[in-house]
């Protein structure tokens, strides 16, 4: 039996439109036996954090082998560039706007390359759609067996976030708010790495999000009352803030960037 050629795709795109489908058209075409993993298409609108957030979370639990594709792309039409990387055996197809920054940290990079050399020509390419017209059919080819390499030079640079560091002050952390998900828990930018050096076996914790208490630190969210707020480390190892069956993005009336911090007892 032939291998499987399992290919994701992470944009967003939503699905009440014909973006994401056509883009699986095309690369069905190429590749007929592909088989297409809908990672998500609900990244909201020109987020490129919350794409980096999701790729990074989601894509080292697939095969290697895996082709992902990802389409956040402001800029399309402009002059940035098409990349296509080789990390940890996956190959991931994706504008050079910074959104590969958080998967770089939990994926080794092998190989980078500017995709210069299509494979094929395609007969026409939209100026606002480079999904459907070079990335889709680029990871067509690549799931068939081309090779990376033979798409163009390496970058002499690529873009990557400056990401938010927490500081720390003897014993106070300080950070922010870097990802909301749907269920509304907010994923800070300390990691429990840091937390764990700073406050040891993290007994007395106060930790406080828009300066408003955000509870005590729990094994997971069940151990805190239905409505009351958590800290947790989450399933990546950060600190996240949430409420029990409810939205901490509301009760904190939170977002990106909001302040977060912990003090250590």
């Amino acid at each position: 039996m032939a291998k499987t050629q399992l290919v994701t795709l992470l944009t967003d795109f939503g699905t009440n439109g014909p973006f994401a489908a056509a883009m699986k058209g095309v690369i069905l075409q190429v590749c007929p036996r592909a088989n297409i993993i809908d990672i998500s298409h609900d990244i909201p609108a020109y987020d490129l954090l919350a794409g980096a957030m999701v790729l990074a979370r989601s894509a080292p639990h697939f095969p290697p082998g895996t082709v992902h594709l990802v389409v956040v792309d402001p800029g399309v039409g402009t002059d940035r560039a098409i990349l296509a990387g080789r990390y940890g055996g996956h190959t991931v197809i994706f504008p050079d706007n910074g959104i590969i920054s958080l998967l770089e940290l939990v994926m080794p990079l092998q190989d980078i390359r500017i995709c210069r050399n299509l494979p094929a020509n395609p007969k026409f390419i939209s100026n606002t759609f480079h999904g459907r017209d070079i990335m889709a059919p680029l990871a067509g080819h690549v799931l068939n067996g081309l090779d990376i390499e033979t798409l163009g030079p390496r970058p002499a640079t690529y873009k990557l976030f400056e990401l938010p560091a927490p500081i720390v002050h003897n014993n106070t952390i300080t950070g922010q708010i870097i990802y909301v998900d749907r269920f509304g828990n907010l994923t800070t930018n300390i990691s429990g790495e840091i937390a764990r050096q700073v406050g040891g076996r993290l007994l007395h914790v106060k930790t406080t999000c828009n300066e408003k208490d955000a509870g005590a630190m729990m094994v997971s969210y069940a151990f805190a009352e239905p409505g009351a707020p958590l800290v947790v480390f989450n399933s990546t190892d950060m600190i996240e803030i949430a409420i029990n069956q409810g939205r901490a993005a509301d009760y904190f009336d939170a977002k990106v960037g909001s302040p977060v911090t912990m003090v250590m007892g």
